[in-house]
């Protein structure tokens, strides 16, 4: 009987033992997932601010020569045609829809950086409505059992959904 008693001992302390071991993995995934988390918002961050720096400057780089050859083109032809009226409103006029045709294509520009900045803003509301499902997981007494989330259910709880299908999980120990 003291053997048993004895063995049953053993066998219990071993199933702590690993249940520890089990617990402290858990903590030490939780805590790299955690730490993947900040390192993904402050990356998303960085993203965020650095693409409105970006796209003002491609805006400037993109419309600075336009710009400085509008400028000469302006001067030069207005030099050129003083007595030439018509001519002179002719090359106005191409000048002007050359300008209209590069500020269409800076704004196409602007708008392509505005769809980029929306991607990765939709992009870090999933992570961040990520959160809340891994900490109710890690909260939960619930495991993965051939890739299906097991759970031990609290009967004594309150059922939810559309049909009272659902029993919430035991918190876990």
């Amino acid at each position: 009987m003291k053997e048993v008693a004895r063995l049953l001992t053993a066998l219990v302390a071993k199933f702590e033992q690993r249940e520890a071991r089990m617990q402290a993995a858990v903590d030490q995934k939780l805590q790299k997932l955690e730490s993947e988390v900040d390192q993904l918002h402050q990356r998303i961050s960085g993203i965020v601010n650095g693409a409105q720096a970006r796209i003002t400057e491609e805006a400037k780089v993109a419309m600075g020569p336009v710009a400085s050859e509008y400028g000469r083109a302006v001067a030069g032809t207005s030099a050129q045609l003083r007595g030439a009226s018509r001519t002179v409103w002719t090359w106005y006029g191409g000048l002007v829809m050359l300008a209209v045709l590069f500020f269409a294509i800076g704004w196409g520009v602007l708008g392509y950086y505005r769809r980029e900045l929306a991607q990765t803003q939709d992009e870090l509301a999933r992570y961040e409505n990520a959160v809340p499902v891994v900490q109710a997981f890690y909260a939960s007494d619930a495991t993965l059992c051939d890739g299906r989330i097991c759970v031990n259910v609290d009967r004594n709880g309150k059922r939810s959904g559309d049909k009272q299908q659902y029993l919430p999980a035991k918190p876990r120990q």
